[in-house]
């Protein structure tokens, strides 16, 4: 039962991944196809967005991390 919970919790962190990397996407390829704002603005959007998508992207990898291991310790006890 505790392998099933934390495999459908790795499953809602993918989930949840993808699901920001798909609305960054779509959100900032509107901004700069439809909205046209000076490069000024383009430029300072973009580095802002890499940051945060770097400080975002490690915060999951790390959150996974943790929950794989949990995985593979649950699985040595079950053996």
């Amino acid at each position: 039962m505790k392998l099933d919970r934390i495999k459908e919790e790795i499953t809602n962190i993918r989930r949840t991944q993808n699901f920001c990397v798909t609305g960054f996407i779509g959100s900032f390829s509107y901004f700069f196809i439809n909205v046209e704002p000076d490069p000024n603005i383009r430029t300072v959007s973009s580095i802002v967005l890499a940051i945060f998508l770097f400080f975002g992207f490690f915060f999951i990898g790390v959150s996974m991390k943790e929950k794989l291991k949990e995985l593979e310790k649950t699985g040595k006890d079950n053996e």
